[in-house]
């Protein structure tokens, strides 16, 4: 997978919205979103499951295992560029659940 001018050229891999979504918002309850987000966490949980140093509770992890096994550190550094380079979209405050 790369990213070419700013769009997901398919590769070696599944694309994110596969599972995490169009908008990559993440899917309630166990997929979460990625777009937005520190490239350096997201790089981070790609290094952790591809070593098999983060496991979960549910089987996404082992998923998520099959799709981030054949990325090199530069298509991680690439595909956590562009995950967090996209807006998130505001939420309407009415539309936010708080959780304790």
């Amino acid at each position: 997978m790369k990213v070419v001018r700013g769009e997901i050229v398919r590769g070696k891999t599944t694309a994110c919205t596969t599972c995490h979504g169009e908008d990559l918002l993440g899917v309630a309850p166990d997929v979460p979103p990625i777009t937005g987000r520190s490239p350096s966490y997201l790089a981070r949980e790609i290094f952790d499951i591809q070593q098999g140093a983060r496991n979960g509770s549910n089987s996404n992890v082992a998923l998520m295992r099959t799709v981030v096994e054949k990325l090199t550190p530069e298509d991680i550094i690439n595909i956590t560029a562009y995950l967090a380079s996209r807006p998130v979209p505001s939420v309407p405050s009415d539309q936010i659940v708080a959780t304790r």
